[in-house]
């Protein structure tokens, strides 16, 4: 099956219209997807996890961080680009099971950061 036949493949496609998107796929599953311009200049290589190929949440934040990223990168910041940086951001946390493989925990960052730099004011 070609990359760009997967539903990820073709949401980010669709989410990244204004760019020429490229993928390749490494042997543990995950694609290497690339953001480039009309002259072929390359803005950006990320790599689209497994997880957040199966998963809508997971994929929208990382739509969400590129988004963000670009914005920071090539500013200047545009208004339409400004809820990226008012979002929260999603971070993983690990914990350690008795499985060999750790579980992923999506955890929220910015009201337990607010309270924890409350709690120390």
């Amino acid at each position: 099956m070609l990359i760009e036949r997967l539903p990820a493949a073709q949401y980010l496609c669709q989410q990244f219209a204004d760019f020429e998107v490229g993928f390749s796929a490494r042997p543990d599953g995950n694609l290497i997807m690339t953001l480039s311009k009309d002259a072929g200049e390359r803005i950006a290589c990320r790599v689209v996890r497994l997880e957040e190929q199966r998963n809508q949440e997971l994929l929208t934040s990382l739509v969400s961080r590129i988004r963000r990223d670009l914005a920071t990168e090539y500013g200047p910041l545009q208004e339409q680009d400004a809820d990226h940086f008012k979002e929260e951001v999603p971070l993983q946390n690990f914990y350690e099971t008795a499985a060999p493989l750790r579980q992923r925990r999506i955890v929220k960052a910015g009201a337990k950061l607010r309270a924890m730099a409350n709690a120390g004011a």
